[in-house]
């Protein structure tokens, strides 16, 4: 008896296997909640991506640690980021110091559009790791000669178009997305997130990449 039910078990277990599959658990996707894990942002903030992708923004201050510390999650979720996700960094400007920075950053931006020489890194440890004050054009200009850069290409750069553009997107950003610090993720205009709100940079990964989901739907 013992036998023929232990048979029967297993062939009942066997069948159950073939009808399900083995699952692997990066498939099992976390339902967030909207209000604890993120926030619904409304009016949803336009985008600047072509149709069919999706953005993800983060707003940062070069004075925060916080968003120091962060560079090597964002880097990994670059590493590994959908196709369909177009990635950019804003920064925040709740502050007159904040919105200095952020020509800082914008400045960089435009005398190295593509990363190649990292500046946006050398930014973030001169202000975290070497304690420079960079809060004036004399600032700003001194570091990036030392960078390699003329003074004239600073100055053309602060002076631009481009400039004013880029600090009314930033201005639009921090307001509508209604964030009172930094760092903090906005996904697709509609979402926002942060370490602070799902209790880990791991966690935060895992958010961004929910509401990636939902928005590539």
């Amino acid at each position: 008896m013992k036998r023929t039910l232990s048979h029967t078990l297993g062939f009942m277990m066997a069948a159950l296997f073939a009808l399900t599959g083995c699952i692997p658990e990066s498939s099992q996707a976390e339902e967030f909640k909207e209000g604890t894990q993120y926030v619904t942002i409304s009016p949803a903030i336009p985008t600047e991506v072509p149709a069919g992708k999706v953005e993800v923004t983060e707003l940062f201050w070069y004075g925060c640690p916080h968003c120091y510390e962060m560079e090597p999650t964002i880097n990994t979720f670059l590493s590994k980021k959908p196709d369909n996700v177009v990635f950019q960094r804003v920064p925040a400007t709740l502050s007159p110091r904040w919105a200095y920075h952020a020509k800082l950053y914008y400045v960089g931006k435009m005398l190295d559009p593509d990363g190649a020489k990292n500046v946006h890194t050398k930014i973030f440890e001169a202000l975290q790791k070497q304690r420079r004050q960079i809060n004036d054009d004399a600032a700003m200009t001194r570091f990036f000669v030392e960078l390699g850069f003329s003074a004239d290409q600073v100055k053309n750069a602060l002076n631009s178009m481009e400039m004013k553009a880029m600090m009314a997107r930033a201005d639009e950003v921090g307001t509508k997305s209604k964030a009172d610090s930094v760092p903090v993720i906005i996904v697709n205009g509609k979402y926002r997130t942060s370490p602070s709100m799902v209790g880990s940079e791991e966690k935060l990964l895992q958010v961004i990449n929910y509401l990636v989901a939902r928005e590539s739907k």
